[in-house]
């Protein structure tokens, strides 16, 4: 027996499958002397009547691992001194994701099952879909495009779909916290708007069981693109016709382009990064350059703007210790 004194703490999951779920908490906080901790796996069944419960909660999202995680989860830390280790550990992260049951026990299988669940079980049973496997061939071409920009007048070609629809389906898979589109950073707000989007996934392991092993520079793009989100850093990306900045962070008058390459050698005269230099001859204002690679670490400077070259691993491992977006971390 408990004491009703006492307070309780009360830990339930999928709270969705109830469907009075935001009614039946509201009479138990009101009523008893309770904390409660409810997930669930979809942003929409969260905001749909949220005002039952108006003052009474506070909505966090919680992110698939991060590397630092995924580490602890394998064994814990190695040394610093050993970074074959921690880019060994980078690789497996890039490929596997950061689902916690995959990590532990990685199976292509239970990922496959995962998405199915989230499909028919969180998607197609709360929104009028038609045909709910486009939702996974639509899922499939932005995992094959992690980091190129796309429009949704061609995933409309491609799918044979309405452009309307199109929107509306990448509106759901963002609900169930599958992508996260990404605008153009630009001082135009009818710019940013109508812009290209470039669309990211939550986690590398959805790519992998889709498109399978490689594209280890998109599933790198994918990564930095989760670990400012975690760390709630705005961003959107740059481009002036075929030159592109991955991610631009902070403001116009103090702007910081991201390039991220995930590359074992480092030549800031190379055409990779055209899309740099044109940013700094656009905003002459940049004072640093975030450059993420494979395992190249140093710090140069170039038309007085200095460019620090970080290797993945730890720029995932230790963004607080990072010179460039430690500012920008509450």
């Amino acid at each position: 027996m408990h004491d009703r004194d006492r307070k309780l703490y009360l830990f339930l999951d999928e709270v969705q499958e109830s469907s009075q779920w935001e009614a039946e908490l509201k009479s138990l906080y009101d009523l008893e002397s309770l904390k409660i901790f409810c997930t669930g796996s979809t942003s929409s069944l969260i905001s749909r009547q949220a005002g039952k419960l108006t003052g009474r909660q506070i909505v966090s999202t919680i992110f698939p691992l991060s590397l630092q995680e995924f580490i602890h989860f394998r064994g814990g830390n190695p040394s610093l001194a050993e970074d074959y280790k921690y880019e060994k550990l980078a690789d497996d992260y890039l490929n596997i994701g950061g689902y916690p049951e995959q990590v532990l026990n990685p199976s292509q299988e239970y990922m496959a099952n995962l998405l199915e669940d989230i499909i028919a079980r969180d998607l197609a049973r709360l929104h009028p879909i038609k045909k709910s496997y486009v939702l996974k061939d639509l899922l499939r071409i932005i995992a094959a495009s992690t980091g190129s920009r796309t429009s949704f007048n061609k995933l409309s070609r491609i799918l044979g779909l309405s452009v309307d629809t199109v929107k509306e389906y990448v509106g759901f898979l963002e609900m169930a916290f599958l992508v996260k589109p990404v605008g153009k950073w630009t001082t135009s707000y009818s710019e940013r708007v109508y812009s290209q989007k470039k669309i990211y996934l939550w986690d590398n392991g959805v790519k992998t069981l889709l498109t399978g092993s490689g594209d280890e520079g998109g599933r790198a793009e994918n990564a930095v693109f989760l670990a400012l989100k975690r760390n709630n850093i705005s961003c959107g990306y740059y481009a002036e016709s075929d030159r592109e900045v991955d991610f631009v962070i902070g403001s116009v008058t103090d702007p910081v382009p991201i390039e991220v390459k995930y590359i074992t050698s480092f030549d800031w005269k190379e055409k990779r990064f055209d899309g740099v230099r044109l940013f700094i001859k656009r905003f002459p204002k940049v004072k640093n350059i975030l450059l993420i690679t494979k395992s190249v670490e140093l710090t140069t400077a170039a038309n007085n703007v200095t460019i620090h070259v970080v290797p993945l691993w730890k720029f995932l491992c230790f963004p607080k210790k990072n010179p460039v977006t430690a500012a920008f971390l509450s």
